[in-house]
């Protein structure tokens, strides 16, 4: 299976994602990722499938495959941020958001992620430099 074959794999399943018809969107990201298991793409989004399907454990350990295959995915380290702070966990979403934001800057949801982390741990006003 060549990677072009394995990102057409991963089209049709972000199609279905985009339809939330996230059951047929996991079958198509399973097949990638069984053809080739060090894409990160494919963990991120199956992460992405996952969170949306209320399972943000599995979810967070798809976003530690992505990133053990690429530190600098930084759409890996916000999915992650939105997991753990979907497990309440919100210092180390705090943690995975700022490092999504240091690697993209435009990264709104990371930056919305931190703001809402850090209000929860009471730290109000870096949460406002977070959301600004």
């Amino acid at each position: 299976m060549t990677t072009k074959e394995v990102v057409e794999i991963l089209k049709k399943g972000m199609a279905y994602a985009q339809r939330t018809k996230f059951k047929e969107a996991m079958a198509y990201y399973n097949k990638a990722l069984a053809l080739d298991p060090k894409c990160p793409e494919g963990w991120y989004l199956r992460a992405s499938a996952l969170i949306e399907t209320g399972k943000p454990e599995e979810a967070l350990a798809d976003c530690e495959k992505a990133l053990a295959l690429n530190q600098n995915y930084s759409d890996a380290w916000s999915k992650k941020g939105l997991a753990l702070f979907n497990l309440e966990r919100f210092e180390d979403a705090a943690l995975a958001a700022t490092r999504a934001s240091t690697l993209n800057g435009n990264d709104a949801t990371a930056w919305y992620i931190k703001g809402v982390c850090l209000d929860e741990l009471g730290r109000s006003d870096e949460a406002q430099e977070a959301y600004g």
